[in-house]
């Protein structure tokens, strides 16, 4: 398989992965809110942002691992392509706002799939998807 296309499918699996991360997260915080009580608004939203980073590393780290290197860029690069796909979503469903907390977002997103990406250089396992 040619370099540019394990990278690309590296990226797209591991942006599935991270997102599906983050909504796992995401669904096991409402049920917990459910029985707990409410947050303030700040607080949630600090809280997303977090899911987002975790849900970036685990996506970066995926993507790494099926691309077999350059772990800082690929997991950067997964980190992004998560943020521009909640991005479009956001946009198509017209609630796409500029505000602080997407710039939060974004350094959540792209150093979580960073750091991901570095931590599976670290690994010495390979496995082939």
């Amino acid at each position: 398989m040619s370099d540019k296309k394990r990278l690309i499918k590296a990226i797209v699996t591991g942006m599935l992965c991270g997102i599906l991360t983050s909504v796992t997260l995401m669904c096991i915080f409402a049920l917990v809110m459910t029985k707990g009580g409410l947050l303030p608004t700040e607080v949630i939203n600090l809280l997303l942002s977090g899911f987002l980073a975790v849900g970036a590393f685990a996506g970066g780290f995926v993507a790494v691992k099926i691309n077999r290197g350059a772990g800082l860029i690929v997991g950067a690069l997964t980190g992004a392509a998560m943020l521009a796909s909640l991005v479009l979503v956001s946009a198509l469903r017209g609630e796409a706002a500029f505000s602080m907390l997407f710039y939060i977002k974004t350094a959540a997103a792209v150093l979580g799939g960073a750091a991901g990406g570095i931590l599976a250089t670290r690994e010495k396992k390979q496995f082939r998807l």
